[in-house]
């Protein structure tokens, strides 16, 4: 580990870092003062500014209302519009509108396409796109109503899934490819720093949080000595989610050892919209053949070395074989369009005998996607509501946030309104107060259709995954809410019969054990004075 490092206070850390946001702030304030002071003494000099300023908003509110977003936000930020004519039209395109121009998107597929191609060749891939030809995966198929996925044939509703991901991408499916489920994120870390410490040739790392304390120390001191040895290192992290906790001298410390470094939303002193589309992914990807994603951040309480809200309860996958290579490409298509530093990813592809050597056959299919805040869909909530609009028995949801939009609502009661099982798990104890109002405020029409909902008793639920049938499942690092859907790039894991689904099941057994389940009568009693107040926190809850 750089010693320096080591030797630098905790106190000291702080000075820095609370420097660094406050001068940024300062900045912002400075800025949105003096925009606010110039538009009211324009106003009061030149009476056609009023008419130019609520010219824009109108125009403003008339693009947000025929955007593909969901109504719930679009009513929220035209209130906010009409109610300020003045500013509401700019603050709506200062924090409220997806940032990314067209260009970029259209840069952003042409990356992905690249990775794309370069997957189909990879050992284990087979949601070729389009699908050239057909082969059967397993006898363990063969008695369902099959439809071909690339090179593969599958049961209908699998098939519709996996096509549904393919295309959007294009993202690609992989079989053989060994799962791990953790059910907490200590369980998740000790084999993480197992995998760190076996890598022989790259590592790559992406998180929304980065803090100071143990977890850190740890991976920074197995980064430190592996650069020495050669391997090569990617870390990215998001500036914004990490601003307040990670050591400031951290990344430079990084970049001079020789780790290739990224700040996503790097804070700086200009106004701007890209705070607003966070990277919220969570991976780590070491030598192309292990893969881990999930919840977990890099913070002690994500693995319960520190008690924040009592016990921290979340959720990971590994994945070994094939199927990581998968996660590496969309670690390097984020990372070239962001930075861009172009990686020749072929280079990196690890042997066949590697890939052997950790796969599983047999294991099912696996899928990395990602979901990014610059197109004109939810491929999240759309991939959520594939797997629930198809389930047959059981639907298992684990969510920290929930706050779902009329559509979502629907769609929980249409499934437990057929027959199918539908349990939903969140906090018992919550990080954010209001989300957490929020959250039970859209407890009443599921209780009334007859969703169970469970929340976890022992703390706080980070998990973010969904178990359909007990054989298809997600899980990745998307909340049920709107920033995860709308606004922050996110990542998850599409499988079908793998062996962790059986463990994700049985782990929502164990939670459920020590859950408190929300009754017919509870959420019909809550006080008009509470439900007034929840109807207008929840008219603009997708601004949270």
């Amino acid at each position: 580990m750089d010693e320096s490092w080591v030797r630098s206070s905790k106190a000291w850390r702080a000075v820095k870092i609370w420097t660094r946001v406050g001068v940024t702030a300062v900045a912002l304030i400075a800025q949105l003062t003096l925009f606010v002071v110039l538009l009211l003494w324009f106003q009061e000099s030149a009476s056609w500014v009023t008419a130019v300023s609520v010219g824009v908003s109108v125009l403003v509110v008339a693009h947000v209302l025929n955007s593909r977003m969901a109504i719930e936000y679009k009513l929220a930020w035209s209130i906010v519009i009409l109610l300020m004519p003045l500013f509401g039209g700019i603050f709506y395109v200062l924090f409220g509108s997806r940032g990314g121009s067209r260009r970029s998107m259209e840069r952003y597929r042409i990356i992905q396409d690249t990775f794309a191609l370069d997957q189909l060749s990879a050992p284990g891939a087979v949601g070729v796109h389009p699908a050239p030809d057909l082969r059967q995966i397993g006898s363990h198929l063969s008695s369902k109503e099959m439809e071909p996925v690339g090179q593969v044939c599958l049961p209908a509703n699998p098939a519709r899934q996996a096509t549904m991901l393919a295309d959007a991408g294009p993202f690609i499916a992989y079989r053989d490819t060994a799962t791990t489920y953790y059910p907490v994120g200590e369980d998740a870390f000790a084999d993480m720093l197992e995998a760190l410490e076996g890598a022989e040739h790259w590592i790559a790392l992406e998180y929304f949080i980065v803090a100071d304390g143990t977890m850190l120390d740890q991976i920074a001191e197995i980064l430190f000595n592996k650069v020495k040895q050669g391997v090569k290192i990617w870390f990215m992290y998001d500036d914004w989610g990490s601003a307040l906790r990670m050591p400031a001298e951290l990344p430079g410390q990084m970049r001079a050892a020789g780790i290739k470094v990224h700040a996503m939303n790097k804070l700086g002193l200009g106004l701007t919209l890209r705070y607003n589309n966070r990277d919220h992914r969570k991976m780590l990807v070491v030598d192309g053949v292990t893969a881990f994603t999930g919840g977990i951040n890099i913070a002690d309480e994500y693995i319960n070395a520190v008690t924040r809200f009592g016990h921290w309860k979340d959720t990971s996958i590994k994945l070994c074989g094939p199927g990581a290579w998968g996660m590496a490409a969309l670690f390097f298509t984020l990372w070239e369009q962001t930075s861009g530093d172009h990686v020749e990813i072929a280079g990196l592809r690890p042997s066949l005998g590697a890939v052997a050597a950790a796969a599983q056959p047999g294991s099912g299919l696996v899928m990395c996607y990602d979901d990014d805040p610059f197109d004109d869909i939810s491929l999240g909530w759309d991939a959520y509501r594939g797997l629930m609009s198809r389930a047959t028995t059981s639907i298992d949801v684990m969510t920290p946030y929930f706050i779902p939009t009329g559509e979502m609502i629907s769609v929980f009661r249409a499934a437990a309104s057929s027959g199918v099982r539908v349990r939903l798990m969140t906090p018992g104890v919550p990080d954010k107060p209001s989300v957490y109002a929020v959250t039970r405020s859209n407890y009443r029409p599921l209780v009334e259709a007859g969703v169970e909902i469970y929340e976890y008793t022992p703390g706080f639920l980070h998990a973010k995954q969904m178990v359909v049938d007990g054989e298809t499942a997600i899980i990745g690092t998307i909340n049920f809410d709107f920033r995860s859907f709308f606004l922050h790039q996110e990542n998850a894991v599409w499988m079908y019969q793998t062996p962790a689904i059986a463990d994700m099941t049985a782990d929502f057994e164990k939670a459920v054990a020590v859950s408190r389940r929300i009754t017919l009568a509870e959420v019909r009693s809550v006080p008009w004075v509470r439900r007034f107040g929840t109807t207008i926190l929840r008219t603009f809850s997708v601004m949270l």
